[in-house]
């Protein structure tokens, strides 16, 4: 038996990355998965077939999470076709990268739009759902940056400390309903992270250490912790994952 077995799980962000890891690590242990991207179809539909190659059931969607009504076609079709939701991963995401002064009103409206408006548009959309059922679990994603500050990333770190002030608050009200609300800040390796490197390595003369970034792989298995049973009795929490 799988630790999710009889769960339904929606991985926004599902097609690459972290996302995908995630998807997969869910399907394995049991899990119905539904992953939405907002745009690439071709990625999804990969994931979708992987998922399937290991006798899990999938639903793959383009989904733009700063637009509601997107995310909300989503949430219906899980519905119809599974009658539930149990978890939702919060992970879609996009880096522009550049001094802050370089910062267009334009870049920061759709970082803001797409991480901390996405997280709160598909939170929400669940709420009614978990609270039905007594039971929930919501997985949100920060980043170090928002910890601790970086260079080139200062919407992306904005949304993200935004996104942890709204896992603490969210937990708060939700508890009454056994619903948990938990982040994580991944540091993995990934598109988003090379991206990083290199802006870091041109503007700074900073280059990483390939043992300071894993695979998304290994990242997995915090999400899991939070997926399950596990966490019952974990929530408002934000633990940083990945960095060795």
């Amino acid at each position: 038996m799988g630790r999710l077995d009889g769960q339904v799980a929606i991985i926004t962000g599902g097609s690459r990355g972290i996302g995908r890891a995630v998807a997969l690590e869910f399907a394995r242990e049991g899990a119905r998965v539904a992953i939405s991207a907002g745009q690439d179809r071709a990625a999804l539909q990969m994931v979708e077939e992987q998922i399937g190659a290991l006798g899990g059931e999938c639903i793959a969607m383009l989904a733009d999470v700063a637009r509601r009504g997107d995310f909300d076609g989503l949430v219906q079709a899980v519905l119809a076709k599974w009658g539930r939701i149990d978890v939702l991963v919060n992970n879609a995401g996009i880096l522009r990268l550049g001094a802050l002064e370089t910062i267009s009103e334009e870049r920061w409206d759709e970082t803001i739009a797409v991480h901390l408006k996405g997280t709160f548009n598909c939170t929400q959309a669940v709420i009614s759902v978990m609270k039905q059922q007594a039971k929930g679990k919501i997985i949100n994603i920060a980043a170090p940056s928002a910890l601790r500050g970086s260079f080139g990333v200062a919407d992306y770190a904005a949304a993200k400390g935004g996104i942890v002030a709204f896992t603490k608050n969210a937990a708060s009200e939700l508890k009454s309903y056994n619903i948990q609300v938990n982040c994580i800040s991944p540091v993995a390796d990934t598109r988003m992270t090379e991206e990083l490197t290199q802006f870091r390595r041109e503007h700074l003369g900073i280059d990483r250490r390939d043992r300071e970034f894993v695979p998304p792989e290994a990242i997995a298995p915090a999400f899991l912790f939070f997926a399950t049973a596990d966490s019952d009795y974990v929530s408002g929490q934000l633990i940083e994952v990945g960095r060795t």
